[in-house]
């Protein structure tokens, strides 16, 4: 600990003194005349960027030597192709004067700097070589206090000169100044060849520190943070790096995590922007080491407690186990090497060894290949009906008319095991059966679980009694139903009615009437007042209804004559809705009368209780139609059965022209015919429009399918 306190002290000391790195702006650019490089600025003269090719670049004013390539073109700087090989020209001499300068921030007052430049005296064919140039550091108010002049000897010097000036930083902002000179009061040239890295590496010497020398892990592929590891601080502007060898390339790969080798890492500080290390050769070496891991166990075998037909393997090695949560689990196998697919550790359901692995989500590898971290299962049988009592949610339970039993089997559970059935006795102790629970009359029932393979019950003594009543019912389906005849529509007040003229046509002095006390379909139906309208009780005639077989039409279950009010409503005797046996089965409605169309109903899936309600009249679709033209007509804003069919025979054809044609000429009047299509009491040329209106339209029943 001691040394580790002393070691960040030196850093400490080393970073108070300013360790700093520090870029420069390179000279190169495209070539050009009376320019300079980006972010330089001319103080005097006409400086150009030149190339090996000439001054600016120019083949016309070519140099009077083979110049080499500047250094920096030696560096892999990915410039464009016309800005390869160049470097910053001045001439000086026969009023030439080229100064420039640049502005740079950055840097830390106090701390000591060393620039590299590099420089090549030059001539073209008609002037002389440049003599000296000089580098001045100055403050941005002038002050210098850094400068180098250097002299140089073009018959000597072929090749590029390098050079640093020192200087110590007054400020964070300083003016770099470049000019050359030439003897004799000749005009000459002096290249400049500077990089963007142009200062000695200023990073402090002394080796990384490190906490530890060795670190382990669970695991060949974890790529393990190695920064962690370090104890020094870090200088400024530098970076914490590792390598593979003790000696750093800037070629190399600088890391920041590692794996499990036989080789250690060795660690640097790094100066990005100064491409500079703190040390040539690093004795902060790490290991990364694997430690094989096994998973310890709380214990090595384990059974089922029934009723559960498998065992949890996962609190077995948690217990004693840490693990991250982020990186890695623990999976188990049936197999020592961690072969196949894992098992579901919550359960396990057969018996046999499982093997336990800490396993590495991230990077996809395992702490052994080899486990040595067993359990043996021992998976008992169990009775699947468990050990709970069956939990009904009700104690009591009724018949739902028009049923007079109850399906015992209906009752809701909520605990009912896989692999056992719901089973019902008369008595608690499992020994009387109930023989049909789908008819259960009224009585006590007790529920049991039985396991559907052995046959043992969830208890000897059931507590789950269901004691069920029988409600009486309704033995008759009643039917509102609703249906306008054609002929006998208008409407009152806006509202469709049907005309009752046939119940109310005078007879005589005294009386009223053409309605039939006796039903005209033959169904022995008698209504002695059905004349009357002392309750304001207007039925327009008698109708015959149909129940069908939904899946066969042709089959007719039921039928009965009844009575048709003004307001479509159809109605027994009694003034109320007619009553019907119920069908257990789809049924079809069909509708009939003596001279309109008969119309047979869309299928109705329940008429086995209750009060069925159907209306024709609200839409042509609630007619089924099976390859017939519209079933109904829209008159005064309702769907009616049409008029026309006066021998019942589904169609409005040539028979019915003719018996129409003959009641027409005998002029019939007040009579109950069914020639009479708008049931007025009289055979006359409104019945004609309508039946010519029928005929021609060639309406026929889809009932004439069946």
């Amino acid at each position: 600990m001691k040394r580790i306190i002393f070691y960040t002290l030196i850093f400490l000391i080393a970073c108070i003194a300013g360790v700093h790195a520090q870029t420069f702006f390179p000279t190169y650019g495209t070539p050009c005349t009376n320019c300079v490089p980006a972010s330089y600025e001319i103080v005097s003269g006409a400086p150009t960027i030149s190339n090996p090719t000439g001054v600016g670049g120019n083949a016309q004013n070519p140099w009077y030597d083979a110049i080499p390539n500047p250094p920096t073109s030696q560096t892999n700087m990915s410039l464009p192709p016309v800005q390869q090989k160049s470097f910053m020209c001045l001439k000086n001499g026969n009023a030439s004067n080229d100064k420039v300068q640049v502005i740079v921030t950055g840097f830390v007052q106090g701390q000591k700097y060393g620039f590299n430049y590099a420089m090549l005296p030059l001539r073209t064919l008609l002037s002389a070589y440049g003599a000296s140039a000089t580098v001045t550091v100055s403050s941005t108010g002038g002050s210098v206090f850094g400068s180098k002049t250097t002299s140089l000897n073009g018959l000597v010097n072929k090749d590029w000169v390098y050079e640093t000036v020192y200087f110590t930083a007054v400020s964070t902002t300083l003016v770099f100044t470049f000019s050359s000179a030439t003897a004799n009061g000749n005009s000459g040239y002096v290249g400049f060849d500077i990089d963007k890295y142009a200062f000695n590496c200023i990073l402090p010497t002394d080796q990384v520190v490190l906490k530890r020398n060795v670190i382990t892990t669970r695991y060949a592929c974890e790529s393990v943070p190695l920064n962690t590891i370090i104890a020094s601080i870090t200088p400024p502007k530098a970076e914490p790096v590792w390598q593979k060898s003790s000696t750093p390339s800037t070629g190399g790969a600088n890391l920041t995590t590692g794996k499990a080798s036989v080789n250690p890492y060795y660690a640097f500080f790094y100066a990005a922007d100064m491409k500079c290390y703190n040390t040539q050769t690093s004795t902060a070496s790490l290991m990364v080491t694997k430690v094989e891991t096994q998973v310890p166990l709380t214990q090595s075998s384990i059974s089922n407690t029934c009723p559960e037909s498998f065992v949890d393997l996962v609190p077995l090695a948690t217990q004693l186990s840490v693990v991250d949560p982020y990186k890695e689990q623990i999976r188990w196998f049936k197999n020592n090497n961690h072969q196949g697919v894992p098992v579901d550790a919550n359960q396990a359901t057969s018996s046999g060894d499982y093997f336990a692995f800490y396993y590495n989500f991230v990077e996809n590898c395992y702490s052994t290949d080899l486990s040595t971290a067993k359990v043996t299962v021992t998976i008992k049988a169990c009775c699947a009906a468990g050990t709970a009592q069956v939990a009904l949610m009700t104690s009591t339970a009724f018949n739902s008319c028009p049923a007079t039993t109850v399906n015992l089997n209906n009752s809701t559970v909520n605990n009912q095991p896989q692999g056992a059935s719901l089973v019902w006795f008369k008595d608690a102790s499992h020994t009387v059966a109930v023989a049909d629970p789908t008819k259960a009359g009224a009585g006590s029932y007790y529920a049991f679980y039985k396991d559907n393979v052995t046959g043992c019950f969830n208890t000897d003594l059931s507590t789950s009694k269901l004691t069920v009543s029988i409600n009486a019912c309704e033995t008759k389906v009643n039917l509102n139903l609703k249906v306008f005849l054609q002929g006998a529509t208008t409407q009152e007040n806006g509202v469709a009615t049907m005309r009752n003229d046939l119940q109310k046509f005078p007879t005589s002095v005294s009386t009223y009437g053409l309605l039939p006390t006796q039903d005209p379909y033959g169904g022995g139906e008698v209504f002695a007042d059905i004349n009357s309208t002392l309750f304001e009780d207007k039925i327009v005639d008698w109708v015959r209804v149909e129940i069908r077989s939904m899946q066969n039409p042709s089959a007719i279950l039921e039928s009965k004559s009844l009575l048709l009010r003004s307001d479509g409503s159809v109605v027994d005797k009694d003034g109320f809705a007619p009553k019907f046996n119920p069908q257990f089965g789809g049924v079809r409605i069909a509708v009939k009368h003596r001279n309109h169309l008969a119309v047979l109903g869309l299928g109705i899936v329940s008429f086995s209780a209750g009060t069925v309600n159907y209306d024709f009249s609200t839409s042509l679709s609630k007619a089924y139609n099976v390859g017939a033209p519209a079933q109904m007509v829209l008159t005064s804003g309702v769907w009616c059965m049409p008029m026309g069919d006066v021998q019942q025979d589904y169609a409005v054809d040539n028979v019915d022209y003719a018996i129409f044609d003959n009641s027409f000429n005998n002029g019939d009047f007040g009579t109950y015919s069914n020639q009479d299509l708008n049931l007025d009491g009289l055979v006359d040329n409104v019945d004609y429009s309508f039946f010519d209106f029928s005929f021609n339209s060639g309406f026929f029943s889809t009932l004439i399918n069946y």
